[in-house]
């Protein structure tokens, strides 16, 4: 277990849960990062931990469209940089690199401050274009990606691509 957070405590960048099986790892990118570090894991990130160890995601890396750490999406909008840039960035382009599949998990985009709503497409463009992305079950109403805390295990990826 282990995480990157920034030395001032209010943005994380990067998450990790290994698998004792296998060099597979799916990243799984969310919208913002809450309470879990490298020792303890929040619901979220034990959701995602069973999701991986029915369906065999392999290692667990977990990224952010936003670093800022809260446990209220709308925390983001009193936030002068809620992406928690350039590190982010810098971290997301190095978890798209070692995983060999992306799922994205952040929810419907109308729960994202308004002026902060493009920020996923900054993001998939990092994504190297050979990888294959993938949602948990069907996307929301408005084709964004679930989150998956809610999501119930029967679920399944499948491919996923916004079509605007």
């Amino acid at each position: 277990m282990s995480a990157i957070i920034s030395p001032c405590g209010k943005y994380r960048y990067r998450l990790e849960r290994p698998d004792v099986f296998g060099d597979f790892s799916t990243a799984v990118i969310m919208v913002n990062p809450s309470t879990a570090d490298a020792e303890r894991d929040d619901a979220t990130i034990r959701k995602l931990i069973g999701f991986r160890n029915r369906y065999g995601w392999g290692n667990l890396i977990v990224g952010n469209l936003f670093a800022y750490r809260a446990t209220d999406v709308r925390e983001l909008a009193r936030v002068s940089d809620p992406a928690g840039l350039p590190d982010n960035d810098l971290h997301l382009m190095r978890m798209f690199r070692e995983a060999q599949q992306i799922v994205v998990a952040w929810g419907p985009i109308s729960k994202q401050p308004a002026y902060h709503r493009g920020r996923f497409r900054k993001v998939l463009d990092l994504i190297d274009g050979g990888k294959p992305v993938f949602s948990i079950g069907a996307p929301a109403k408005d084709g964004h990606p679930c989150h998956p805390l809610m999501l119930p295990y029967s679920r399944q990826l499948q491919p996923w691509s916004l079509h605007p």
